[in-house]
């Protein structure tokens, strides 16, 4: 399934500026803070603290003094980031030089907007063969009103593909829309969004059964259900690594 493009969006809340602040943080991601607009003049930073109460944002101190009092006359930096294979980028005023675990570092106002800049591919993870997320389907047909399920061979933050019973011809079809999908990706963590059809393939199991594939499109998806879904990935790369690490 090739995911489906979207254009650029941003981030609006506080608590979810947060979250992603504090993924680039943990990754000890670095950030380049561009001093000036059409300019190359940059400096290399990390971000040492994210404090949402007092609305600060802490960076580490340039290695170029320089640069530094070059940012610190402008009072403002744009940060660019990659965090999750996705480009981030956000604006921070009233920069200040402060003292911080005692070392030099830079403060900002903590920012009130985040643009995630998406490629041209949405970054796809398969799911637990052992745990599988779910996607819980309602009846297609009006003779039957029990909902199928199905479980998930894949998941991005622009969809997801399905995979239906081994031997069976799938009622799904090319261009079909279904609305009011829940997609469980735990027992506490449930996404409702309606999902386009993009193709129908077969996938070759690990068992060896082959199965119906269906390529599915997010259609309208909330800021808050791509949020999760984000973080289920995020936490599925995290076991990947400590399952790598102990092998």
């Amino acid at each position: 399934m090739k995911d489906v493009r979207e254009s650029d969006y941003n981030v609006n809340s506080p608590a979810e500026i947060r979250f992603f602040l504090n993924g680039i943080m943990q990754e000890k991601s670095l950030i380049s803070l561009q001093i000036a607009r059409n300019t190359h003049a940059t400096i290399l930073s990390s971000i040492l603290a994210v404090d949402l109460p007092k609305k600060l944002l802490i960076l580490d101190y340039g290695i170029n003094e320089t640069l530094n009092q070059m940012a610190l006359k402008m009072g403002s930096v744009r940060c660019i980031a990659s965090h999750n294979r996705i480009r981030i980028e956000f604006d921070c005023d009233n920069l200040q030089h402060i003292r911080f675990e005692g070392r030099n570092a830079f403060s900002v106002s903590f920012p009130g907007t985040l643009k995630r800049l998406q490629r041209r591919n949405f970054y796809r993870i398969e799911t637990p063969v052992a745990n599988p997320a779910i996607c819980v389907v309602p009846s297609l047909s009006r003779d039957e009103e029990t909902p199928a399920v199905y479980n998930l061979l894949d998941i991005s933050c622009g969809g997801m593909a399905l995979v239906d019973q081994p031997g069976t011809e799938t009622i799904f079809r090319v261009g079909m829309t279904l609305e009011h999908n829940q997609v469980k990706l735990s027992e506490s963590e449930v996404v409702e969004t309606s999902i386009g059809i993009m193709n129908v393939t077969t996938a070759v199991m690990k068992n060896g059964n082959v199965c119906p594939r269906i390529g599915c499109e997010f259609v309208n998806l909330t800021e808050k259900s791509r949020t999760q879904i984000q973080r289920y990935i995020i936490r599925l790369e995290q076991q990947a690594r400590k399952l790598e690490s102990k092998s």
